[in-house]
This record gives structure tokens, C-alpha cells and sequence, in this order.
């Protein structure tokens, strides 16, 4: 009983150690539903989904405002659907922030309209309660292997 006791205590403790990140200054941490203030460009080229391979490649960029400890986050040549790239709000964006490194996930809203290409975007969003340092931004999207991004404020 008592390992069963210090196992959930040990769980708890970790759980709190993880930091659920905030887009927004006055949010709950629930990264599943926050959107980070998120919007994206039109269509920056577009390939037709018979076409084999990637994209643009893609990278970020960052701008930081100290006074209000809030980081403007744009991941250059994110690849979408062609009909999502035409709505506002077509893409969701959450954080979670462990330590010097916050996971971005970037998904397609359900119920976009499907369209038979991909297409680049520029994926815009402001994370907040960034303090001075180094982190890694690790881009969660529809590539199959996590992009990620070192900077240092």
C-alpha cells in the first residue's frame, strides 16, 4: 500500500513539475483547447497531393517583447491542407512549455473544407510569461518527425 501511495505522490509531483504553458496571459493551462491568439497567411505555393515529397522547408522566427514577457512566434512554410489555408481560424495552435523547451502542436481544424493539394503557410501566434533565456521550440504538425528551433532571448 505504501508504494502504491508513494507512486501516485511521485506522479503528482511530476505533473506539477510539467508546466502546462499558457498562449494567453489569464488562461487556464489547457493546452488541448488554446489557440495562442493563432492566424496564418493565404496559400504561400501549393503542390497537388499526386506530388511525392515536401514542401518549402520550413523555419521560425521570433520577436520578443521584454515588458510584457511575450514571444511573437511565425513558423515560415507550414504545409496545410489547400482548404484550410483559406479560413480564418482553419488552423489551432496549443503549448506546453517544460522547462526551456514548449512544444507548439499545430493542427487542422476538423471539419476544414478538404481540397485535393498542400499548400505553405506562415502560422503566426504570441506564447506569454517568456522570462530572458534559451529555448527550443519543437513544432508538432502533420511532418512526420518534429521539427524544432533553438533561440536565445
Amino acid at each position: 500500500m505504501k508504494k502504491i501511495i508513494r507512486l501516485t505522490v511521485a506522479l503528482a509531483m511530476g505533473a506539477v513539475l510539467t508546466m502546462a504553458f499558457q498562449c494567453g496571459k489569464d488562461e487556464e493551462p489547457e493546452p488541448q483547447s488554446t489557440n495562442c491568439n493563432a492566424r496564418h497567411s493565404e496559400c504561400l505555393s501549393h503542390t497537388d497531393n499526386s506530388t511525392k515529397g515536401f514542401y518549402s522547408p520550413d523555419s521560425a522566427s521570433v520577436v520578443y517583447d521584454a515588458a510584457n514577457q511575450r514571444l511573437h512566434v511565425t513558423h515560415h512554410n507550414l504545409g496545410v491542407n489547400c482548404g484550410t489555408a483559406g479560413m480564418d481560424g482553419g488552423i489551432t495552435v496549443s503549448a506546453i512549455r517544460n522547462g526551456q523547451t514548449i512544444d507548439i502542436y499545430e493542427r487542422e481544424n476538423e471539419g476544414n473544407p478538404q481540397a485535393d493539394c498542400m499548400c505553405d503557410v506562415d502560422n503566426e501566434f504570441d506564447l506569454y510569461s517568456i522570462e530572458h533565456g534559451t529555448y527550443t521550440l519543437v513544432f508538432h504538425s502533420c511532418y512526420p518527425d518534429p521539427q524544432s528551433f533553438t533561440f536565445t532571448l
